[in-house]
C-alpha cells in the first residue's frame, strides 16, 4: 500500500476516533517515507488528544520544518501551544498562520483571545477586527471583542459588541457574561445581573459566569450572595487563581467567618495551587554580611493606596547595604509608577510574563530576599512566589492575612497588628514584628490645608467612613446606627465606588432604617477620581468611623491627616487591628474601642467635646510627622534590620 493510501486509511480512522489505528497507519507512512510531513503533522495531533503536549510541539514542529508554508500546521501547533499554557507562543504561531492566509478567520480569532487573555488590549482587538472583517457576525468574535474593548475602558462600545454577540447566537454563554461585565461598568446593574444570570441559565457550570456574577454582587453591596458566587466559581474551577484570590478577599470582609476558619480557607487554596517550574537550589552566596538584593513584587506600583507605603521605603533604602529590584506587574503605568521607578535601583516589567519566565527573571538577577506586596488582592503574583525563585521570601503590606503558603517564609507585623501568641498559629508564615508598627506614610502631595471642624457652622456632627462599601457589613451598619442614635441630629457621610448607584443606596438606606436611622441622615457620595481633591471631602466631616471586622488602613491615615479623629475597633484577626496598630504608632492619643459598646461611647463622647475636636484637627499633622509612622530613614533602617536578621538565619542554616 502506497504512502496516500495509508494516509487515507489512517485519517479514516483518526476521524472515527481510533487513535491507536489511526496511529499505526501514519507510522507505516513514515517507515516508507520518513520525512512524510502529513504523518508528523497528523501524528502531532493524537499526540495532543492524549495530553502528550511535548511529544505534539516535537512533531508538528518538524512538519513544519518539512513544510514550513502550510498554515494548517502552524494553526495546530498554535492550538498545543495554549494548551500547553504558553500564549505567547500561540500567537507566534496564530501570527505565521496570518502571514501565509490572511484572511484565516480562525487564527485571527485564535490570535485575539490569547493576546486578550495575556492583556494584549490594543494588538487583541487588531486581530479580531481582521476576524470580523471575513465574518462581520460571528458570535465568539464580538463576544472575544466585547471583553477587550472592556478591558480598554470603552465600556459603551464593549456594551454594543456583546449585544451583538448575543443577537448573533443567543446560546452563547460568554457573550451574555461579557454583555453583563459591561452594563455593569457603565452602571446599568439591573440589565448587568439579568445578562449574567441568562449565561448562568444556559450554562450553570461556567465558571466564569459565576466568578463575573460575583464582582458585579459585590458591586452591588450583596457580599454574601458575592461570596457564594466566588465559592461556585472555585468549585467548578479550583485552579482560577482570580476566583480563589476575590474569594479569600471577601472572606476577610465576613463578619461571621471567624480566624480558625480564615486560616484554614488561606492554607486549603495555598495547597492547591502547585507551581509550573521550581528553583530549589539557589546560588546565592550565604555569606551573612554581605549587600543583600531585594526585589519587591507588585501590580500596585502606580497611583494606588500601597504606593503611599513605599515611597519613603525606596527613598530611604541604605544602598550600600541593599540593591532593590520591582518587578511590575502594573498593567497601566502612571506618574506615581514613574516616581515610583525613580525610587528603585533596577525596574523589571512583569505584566505579560509567565510565573515560570517572572521566577526565572528573579533567579538570573539573583536575588536574595524577594517581598511580595499583593497578596491575593488583583495583581498579585503568588504563583511566582510558589515556584520560590529566591532563598527567603516575605509577604508584607498589601494583604491583610496570611497566604497560606508553605514557600512564603515571613510576614512583616507588628505587636498590636498581631499580637504574640495566638496569631503565630494562624500564619503559616514566621511573623515578624516591627517596633513602631509596619507602615511608613507619605501623604498625598496634593492634600488640602486643614480646616475647622464644620460642626459649629452645621449645627449638627458629621461623620464620616470613606473605606470600601464591602467592608461595610451588617454588624458595622448597626454600631454606626447606635451612634448615630447617640449623638442627636447627627449625619454621616460615606464615599465609596458605586455608593451613589440606586441599587447600592436603597439597600444601604434601608439598612440604616431598619436600625431607626432615618434616610435623611445618611449622604452616600461615589468614588471622587483625583483631579476633583477627594481629600477635601474629609473638611466636611468631623470624626471619621471605622469598619471592622476590616479596618481602614490608607483612609484611616488619610482622615487623620486631614484632622479627623479615628474611631476604631479592635478585633481578633490582623485585618481588624490595623487600626489599632495606626493610632497607637501615630502617637494620637485616642483611644481604641474593645467592644461595639466601647465604639460607641468613644464616638459620641468625641461629638460632645468641641474644643478637643479643634486641638486634635490642627495638632494631629504635627503629631504625624514626628511618629514612626511618617520616619522614612527609622522604617528603612527597621525593615533592613529585618532582611538582615533573616537573612543570617538563612545563612546559618546553609
Amino acid at each position: 500500500m502506497d504512502t496516500g493510501e495509508l494516509l487515507q486509511d489512517g485519517l479514516g480512522a483518526h476521524q472515527a476516533g481510533q487513535l491507536d489505528a489511526a496511529e499505526r497507519k501514519y507510522r507505516q507512512v513514515l517507515e516508507q517515507e520518513a520525512d512524510n510531513q502529513d504523518a508528523l503533522h497528523f501524528l502531532g495531533l493524537i499526540a495532543h488528544q492524549r495530553g502528550q503536549l511535548t511529544e505534539a510541539v516535537r512533531l508538528i514542529g518538524r512538519a513544519i520544518e518539512i513544510d514550513e508554508a502550510r498554515p494548517t500546521f502552524h494553526f495546530n501547533l498554535g492550538a498545543v501551544r495554549v494548551a500547553m499554557g504558553d500564549g505567547a507562543g500561540a500567537a507566534v504561531c496564530y501570527r505565521r498562520v496570518l502571514a501565509l492566509e490572511p484572511d484565516h478567520f480562525d487564527a485571527a480569532y485564535s490570535l485575539g483571545t490569547v493576546l486578550g487573555q495575556a492583556g494584549e488590549s490594543e494588538p487583541a482587538l487588531g486581530a479580531l477586527e481582521t476576524a470580523l472583517a471575513g465574518k462581520p457576525d460571528d458570535a465568539r468574535a464580538l463576544s472575544a471583542k466585547s471583553a477587550v474593548l472592556e478591558a480598554l475602558g470603552r465600556s459603551g462600545d464593549a456594551v454594543f459588541a456583546a449585544r451583538r454577540a448575543t443577537e448573533a447566537d443567543a446560546g452563547l454563554a460568554e457573550a451574555w457574561t461579557n454583555l453583563g461585565t459591561a452594563l455593569g461598568s457603565t452602571g446599568e446593574w439591573k440589565d448587568a445581573e439579568a445578562a449574567h444570570r441568562r449565561a448562568l441559565a444556559i450554562n450553570p457550570e461556567y465558571a466564569t459566569g459565576h466568578f463575573n456574577l460575583g464582582n458585579l454582587l459585590n458591586d452591588l453591596w450583596r457580599g454574601p450572595e458575592a461570596r457564594a458566587a466566588f465559592r461556585r466559581a472555585l468549585d467548578l474551577d479550583p485552579n482560577d487563581a482570580s476566583a480563589r484570590g476575590n474569594h479569600l478577599m471577601n472572606l476577610l470582609y465576613d463578619e461571621d467567618v471567624d480566624e480558625a476558619q480564615l486560616f484554614e480557607e488561606h492554607r486549603k487554596w495555598a495547597a492547591r495551587a502547585s507551581p509550573d517550574a521550581g528553583h530549589p537550589d539557589h546560588a546565592n552566596p550565604p555569606e551573612p554580611e554581605r549587600r543583600l538584593k531585594i526585589g519587591y513584587v507588585s501590580g500596585d506600583f502606580r497611583t494606588h493606596s500601597c504606593a503611599f507605603f513605599l515611597a519613603l521605603l525606596f527613598a530611604n533604602h541604605d544602598r550600600s547595604a541593599v540593591e532593590c529590584f520591582a518587578y511590575s506587574s502594573v498593567e497601566r503605568a502612571d506618574e506615581t509608577t514613574a516616581r515610583l521607578r525613580g525610587l528603585i535601583d533596577h525596574w523589571r516589567p512583569i505584566d505579560g510574563a509567565s510565573d515560570g519566565e517572572a521566577a526565572d527573571m528573579v533567579a538570573v538577577d539573583g536575588i536574595d530576599i524577594l517581598v511580595d506586596l499583593a497578596g491575593y488582592s488583583r495583581g498579585g503574583r503568588l504563583g511566582l512566589f510558589q515556584i520560590r525563585p529566591a532563598p527567603v521570601q516575605i509577604a508584607w503590606l498589601g494583604y491583610a492575612a496570611t497566604t497560606g503558603m508553605a514557600a512564603m517564609d515571613y510576614r512583616v507585623t507588628d505587636a498590636i497588628a498581631d499580637p504574640e501568641g495566638g496569631a503565630q498559629r494562624l500564619h503559616t508564615e514566621t511573623l515578624i514584628r516591627l517596633a513602631g508598627g509596619f507602615h511608613c506614610y507619605l501623604p498625598p502631595a496634593a492634600a488640602p490645608q486643614v480646616v475647622a471642624p464644620p460642626m459649629a457652622a452645621n449645627g449638627f456632627v458629621t461623620f464620616a467612613s470613606f473605606n470600601n462599601p464591602a467592608k461595610i457589613n451588617a454588624k458595622v451598619v448597626a454600631v454606626w446606627a447606635a451612634v448615630l442614635g447617640a449623638v442627636p441630629d447627627s449625619r454621616l457621610l460615606l464615599k465609596g465606588q458605586g455608593l451613589h448607584q440606586g441599587p447600592v443606596r436603597d439597600r444601604l438606606l434601608a439598612a440604616f432604617e431598619s436600625e431607626a436611622i432615618a434616610a435623611a441622615r445618611i449622604e452616600a457620595l461615589a468614588w471622587v477620581p483625583r483631579e476633583q481633591n477627594p481629600m477635601g471631602l474629609y473638611g466636611r466631616a468631623d470624626i471619621a468611623l471605622d469598619t471592622f471586622p476590616y479596618n481602614g488602613t490608607t483612609t484611616t491615615l488619610e482622615a487623620l491627616w486631614m484632622g479627623l479623629p479615628v474611631v476604631s475597633l479592635a478585633g481578633q484577626r490582623h485585618s481588624g487591628r490595623v487600626g489599632a496598630s495606626l493610632l497607637a504608632h501615630g502617637g494620637t492619643g485616642l483611644e481604641v474601642a474593645a467592644t461595639p459598646e466601647d465604639y460607641v461611647d468613644l464616638a459620641s463622647s468625641l461629638a460632645q467635646a468641641p474644643e478637643r475636636l479643634a486641638q486634635f484637627r490642627f495638632g494631629v499633622r504635627e503629631t504625624l510627622l514626628a511618629s514612626p509612622l511618617m520616619d522614612g530613614p527609622g522604617f528603612a533602617a527597621k525593615m533592613e534590620a529585618a532582611y538582615r536578621d533573616v537573612w543570617r538565619r538563612w545563612c546559618a542554616a546553609r
